[in-house]
């Protein structure tokens, strides 16, 4: 065998054809890199964000089965004060009595609880109190509900479809020996509650104090509600009467007929 035939066949990579491998490589591994960062950036950025939606709604959904589940119940303040069993102001602050508090463990304690909605810094709070009528060392428990909360504001509108910033719109004053539920002022038709969020921008919200009441008459197995009971009186009484006059009727033609 010839030199140059040897030395053909034991001929090797050169060092361009090397460094062309290399930067192809290099190339595919930063492109394939990329992808991955983009999608790996956009799951964070889905899981952010369903992470907030769930804790919008949950705020929500425990803003509304307070404000639906309010009662018409006055209570004491920490100083002996009688306070109306709904007030608010336009900013800041709105505080209620709500009933249907569970009891799963079957404590001592009453159904209904005392809680307020504020801004604390940027975060929006439930605040609750573990008894109705508070003593001077009763404290709160407070829970945040939504975070990057910018501002709070609440308006009431009363029986005259209006919009006004506090509720009650006259302050409660409870006289001697009277009770202070007597003096309780009705809660307002509405309450619209508005954040404004870092992120979501204004939210606006809209509760109805209370649950809707159910009709004296409404039956439930789905039949129509029975007439008034003057109405069924004076129609039984026509019909008997037209019944007897039929019966009359069809005696005599048989005896005469006899």
């Amino acid at each position: 065998m010839k030199p140059s035939m040897r030395r053909a066949r034991s001929r090797g990579f050169t060092l361009i054809e090397v460094i062309l491998v290399v930067l192809i490589f290099g190339i595919m591994a930063a492109m394939a890199y990329g992808g991955l960062n983009s999608v790996l950036k956009t799951r964070v950025s889905i899981e952010a964000s369903m992470k907030r939606t769930a804790d919008l709604q949950k705020a929500y959904m425990r803003m509304r089965s307070d404000f639906q589940n309010y009662v018409p119940r006055p209570i004491r303040d920490n100083f002996g004060d009688v306070q109306p069993s709904i007030r608010g102001a336009r900013e800041q602050v709105v505080e209620l009595t709500r009933g249907g508090w569970r009891n799963p463990l079957f404590l001592k304690r009453s159904s209904m609880e005392r809680v307020s909605y504020a801004l604390d810094g940027d975060k929006l709070q439930r605040i609750s109190y573990r008894v109705l009528d508070r003593a001077q060392d009763s404290e709160p428990v407070r829970t945040v509900l939504l975070d990057q909360v910018k501002e709070l504001r609440l308006r009431y509108m009363d029986k005259e479809r209006e919009w006004v910033d506090q509720w009650p719109q006259q302050q409660l004053q409870q006289q001697s020996g009277e009770n202070p539920a007597r003096q309780d002022p009705p809660p307002p038709l509405a309450i619209e509650l508005t954040l404004v969020t870092a992120d979501l921008g204004e939210l606006r919200f809209l509760f109805k104090p209370g649950a809707e009441p159910m009709p004296a008459n409404m039956n439930l197995q789905g039949q129509p509600p029975p007439p008034p009971a003057g109405n069924n009186s004076g129609g039984d009484e026509g019909s008997g009467g037209s019944g007897g006059s039929g019966n009359g009727g069809d005696t005599g033609e048989g005896n005469g007929s006899e």
